[in-house]
């Protein structure tokens, strides 16, 4: 087939190039020789804006690439003349196979772009040798991208195209490919290639028992360090190695940041001295070799080190049921592995307080005084108060770091930094970059710290997701999108922040109905806040209120959903307008014009632990963000009814946690009032005892007796399991 570069191909620059391949309905992305250099480059869908900034940002990626996905490439690798004639031969078969564009780089090498009407999955052939050179059929697609456009870095020559190339050649006109046609084409192009040479891998040798400890991930991970030359210049062509000490070094000007350390890559390890963090071969991968989950970066770490994953123990198992509230989840293929490992017999022996040495450890916060670490909580607020750009505001602290001038948020200082991950289902990827363009004024999201902040917007890329739903015959299950994101979320290593935002998009349960489904979610938000040790938010709505919200104990009864979603979170931040009498009054003490929804309030209507629950007056600015002006309005005392409330809230947190407290004694609430919030702990005996007193008479909290007792002096809210004479103590707890 004759070879053509064509000369309008050869006068239009790479951006020039890349804004026709838009036009014509493809997502073209900057390469470096083969490969990007840029982090998440195969989920990039980018606009006319950004792909002009590319040309300053990645001025050394003169090459172009095309995602593949719906545009399915199928690539002939194979440099003996005779067997890629067969190969294209056997191709041109499929009907319209010879309508479909064809680029050459090294020949007889060449690749044909077809289209599907549903994203299609990488497929491929075995790897044969024939005459000592490699032959295989490799079907490029979804995650992928193959090089339309540049100078091949080995014959140092333009890429060359034969019946018309992808700038003239619109995505809706290419020929269409079928699943069966591909697939017969595999079949036939594995017989051509057996008959002509020899199969370039030993046969797979008998799988031996999984050691303790061991897991697949472990395995790869383990292998891939044992042999970087594998692998390495794969993902990083520039990566050289050191003579002296074997490692690979990969230098931040390779990488396109403006870092001043490298990347290096040892049998013994692998350190980013750039960001000062460890990553493993498996991240490295991920990150910078275009594939978008663990998973696929393990199996494509396995094709370079030229062993099948289940030779490093990939099985998919039975697990059978894993009950939860009676529930059970699916078992993701992304989140694969040896399967679960037995827990260890349980002594009780081996938890004598003797085991706890020396001081507590303090609580870890993310928001400090307010939102501590590794915990699951929700965001409330009713309807366009702006608590998703709050919560973006929050992210942006977290990724980029707060000083010590930021105003409030969340009713403190952000005191974390590090990664942090928000999953929208209801801002498009346009919104999203308007609020950041407009939060990131000093456009800090083009240093080293706009890696750590990843916004997905599910508009934007794919639609949205459900993350818990509910089976006929199953029960109440953890979808595999939702395994699969908590995959990706686990091979961050300094993830500090989570968001779901809204929730009620991500679970289809009857939250507001059932306060099983509402427990089960809660138990599937803390257990991957355990596992991350990140603070896991969702925003969540709160329902329209008859009468004004005035407390916070007004705004937690205002969540909407049933009280198991409340009670089940470890933290609750709850936002709402102020009525229009005190938005008017704080904005004349504030020096600013009074509108509609410009003034919200905001605090923390339940925490298990001590935090601050003072009420926070918030004031949105010119941007529609909130900013919290507590400070200026002089407010330093919560109102009686926030203590009261704060109050509730302690109560209701005791008892849930079996260790109840009493009015007064040595479980006293001032006795114990180092485990009450703040503001709380401030107040003399006196107060105390008449803030409870006063509760007490309002019905809010009730004095009750434990079972096997006849004196009624336990403290707890009505509707508590205490209150219900189902109550159990913690062990140890003086009674």
């Amino acid at each position: 087939m004759p070879q053509i570069n064509t000369a309008e191909q050869s006068e239009l620059s790479p951006t020039e190039i890349r804004l026709r391949l838009l036009e014509n309905g493809y997502l073209p992305i900057p390469v470096d020789g083969k490969r990007p250099r840029i982090s998440g480059w195969s989920s990039l869908q980018s606009g006319p804006a950004d792909i002009k900034s590319w040309e300053r940002a990645y001025a050394d990626h003169r090459n172009t690439g095309i995602l593949t996905g719906n545009v399915v490439a199928i690539d002939i690798d194979a440099l003996d003349e005779g067997v890629c004639e067969q190969l294209v031969g056997r191709l041109l078969e499929i009907r319209d196979a010879g309508l479909a564009p064809c680029r050459t780089g090294k020949a007889p090498k060449t690749l044909f772009v077809f289209r599907s009407d549903a994203p299609r999955q990488k497929q491929k052939t075995g790897e044969y040798l024939v005459n000592g050179q490699k032959c295989q059929i490799e079907v490029l697609a979804a995650g992928q991208q193959f090089v339309g456009f540049g100078i091949h870095p080995d014959t140092e020559q333009p890429y060359l195209w034969s019946g018309g190339d992808l700038l003239s050649i619109p995505f809706a006109d290419l020929p269409e490919i079928a699943a069966t046609d591909l697939d017969a084409f595999l079949s036939d192009a594995e017989v051509i290639l057996a008959a002509a040479g020899t199969p370039a891998r030993a046969p797979k040798p008998k799988r031996e028992a999984t050691p303790p400890g061991e897991t697949f991930w472990r395995r790869v991970n383990s292998a891939a360090l044992a042999s970087p030359e594998l692998w390495v210049r794969d993902v990083f062509p520039s990566a050289k190695q050191e003579p002296g000490t074997g490692a690979w070094r990969v230098t931040s000007a390779d990488l396109g940041r403006g870092l001043q350390e490298d990347i290096s890559i040892h049998t013994d390890g692998i350190r980013d001295f750039g960001t000062e963090e460890t990553e493993t071969p498996i991240s490295i991968v991920q990150k910078w070799g275009g594939q978008q989950t663990p998973r696929d970066a393990a199996f494509w770490l396995c094709d370079r080190l030229g062993h099948d994953p289940e030779e490093y123990g990939w099985h998919r198992q039975d697990l059978g049921v894993r009950m939860t509230l009676g529930a059970t989840w699916e078992v993701s293929a992304a989140a694969n592995d040896d399967g679960p490992a037995l827990a260890p017999a349980l002594s009780i022996f081996d938890w004598t307080v003797d085991r706890f040495v020396g001081a507590a450890p303090p609580v870890e916060y993310l928001v400090d005084g307010v939102i501590p670490m590794g915990v699951p909580g929700m965001v409330s607020a009713a309807g366009d108060t702006g608590k998703s750009y709050a919560l973006l505001e929050l992210h942006r602290r977290v990724a980029f770091g707060s000083n010590q001038f930021a105003s409030p948020i969340f009713g403190g200082k952000v005191v974390t930094e590090g990664t942090s991950v928000m999953i929208t289902s209801e801002d498009d990827a346009n919104e999203v970059h308007r609020r950041i363009a407009a939060l990131d004024e000093k456009e800090q999201r083009y240093t080293a710290a706009g890696k750590r902040m990843i916004i997905v917007p599910l508009p934007s890329a794919g639609g949205a997701r459900a993350f818990w739903k509910e089976d006929r015959k199953r029960g109440l299950l953890e979808t595999d999108d939702y395994r699969g994101i908590c995959d990706q979320l686990l091979s961050i290593p300094d993830l500090r922040l989570i968001t779901f935002d809204p929730l009620a998009s991500f679970a289809h349960l009857p939250l507001n109905e059932d306060p099983t489904a509402g427990q089960f979610v809660c138990s599937s938000l803390a257990r991957l806040a355990s596992e991350t040790k990140a603070t896991v938010l969702v925003a969540h709505h709160m329902r329209k209120s008859k009468s004004p919200i005035e407390t916070l104990s007004d705004a937690r009864e205002a969540i909407r959903g049933s009280t198991a979603l409340v009670d089940g979170l470890r933290l609750a931040y709850a936002m709402w307008p102020a009525d229009e009498v005190r938005a008017k009054r704080v904005c004349k003490s504030l020096g600013i014009a009074f509108e509609a929804n410009k003034v919200v309030l905001g605090g923390v209507v339940k925490a298990n632990g001590a935090a601050r629950r003072a009420m926070s007056t918030y004031a949105r600015n010119e941007a529609g963000l909130l900013i919290d002006r507590s400070a200026g309005l002089g407010a330093s005392a919560p109102a009686q009814g926030d203590l009261r409330a704060a109050l509730v809230i302690s109560v209701e947190a005791a008892a849930a946690a079996g260790a109840p407290f009493t009015k007064t004694g040595a479980n006293g609430l001032f006795e114990l009032r180092e485990r009450l919030p703040e503001e709380l702990r401030r107040m003399g005996k006196a107060r105390l005892d008449a803030l409870a007193a006063d509760a007490l008479e309002r019905g809010e909290i009730v004095r009750v007796a434990a079972r096997g007792e006849k004196t009624a002096k336990w403290l707890d809210v009505p509707t508590g399991m205490f209150a219900a004479g189902i109550g159990t103590f913690t062990a140890g707890m003086p009674r």
